[in-house]
């Protein structure tokens, strides 16, 4: 019998998990799933929505506040790195996967470096 596997998503925005790996956290039930959502913690419409997806799809998860506004400031790939590893549980992952749609290049470039370093050890924290 194969052990449950460790998986993390994150994403910029609630919803983005279901729309970009909806059908993968559903096809692997028995998996150990996180959502990271980088955005929207205090969004009153959208954040029961994502207590809701997590319930439905059996994970555990957690919302981060940084700002995507339509007014926004770019955010420094910093402070997005920063930012998932303050929210991503630390342990062993046996795969993290990542929608980066966080605003520009640099953040994306950011996220996949940091995805990339994390997935075969796990998260550390400084």
């Amino acid at each position: 019998m194969e052990l449950n596997k460790n998986k993390a998503v994150i994403v910029a925005h609630p919803d983005d998990e279901t729309l970009w790996c909806g059908g993968e956290i559903l096809k692997h039930p028995k998996d150990l799933w996180f959502v990271v959502s980088l955005c929207r913690k205090n969004d009153s419409d959208r954040a029961p929505k994502f207590r809701r997806m997590l319930a439905n799809y059996n994970a555990e998860g957690v919302m981060g506040d940084l700002d995507d506004g339509p007014e926004q400031v770019p955010l420094k790939s910093k402070q997005v790195e920063e930012t998932i590893l303050d929210l991503l549980p630390e342990k062993k992952y046996d795969l993290i996967t990542h929608i980066a749609l966080l605003g520009n290049t640099q953040n994306i470039c950011a996220m996949r470096k940091l995805v990339k370093a994390l997935s075969p050890y796990g998260t550390k924290k400084k």
